[in-house]
């Protein structure tokens, strides 16, 4: 009998490991795809950033700062 219990902790555990280890991988994906959406959005603040600050530079040129072309 003592055999038995004990046959069936190990089965027990045995279970409990696999789920574990099914959840430290998906959670591994997930956080993986997490890092990668990440990256992709700091790429693109850093584009509207420069963005914003070349149009921030532009409205305060004052228009007498733009010379006419020389054709005129």
């Amino acid at each position: 009998m003592p055999n038995d219990d004990t046959e069936n902790r190990i089965t027990e555990l045995e279970t409990q490991i696999a789920y574990m280890e099914t959840v430290v991988s998906d959670l591994s994906d997930m956080i993986k795809s997490q890092w990668d959406r990440i990256d992709i959005l700091e790429r693109q603040n850093k584009l509207m950033s420069s963005d914003v600050k070349r149009m921030i530079d532009f409205l305060r040129t004052s228009p007498e700062d733009d010379a006419p072309p020389p054709h005129y």
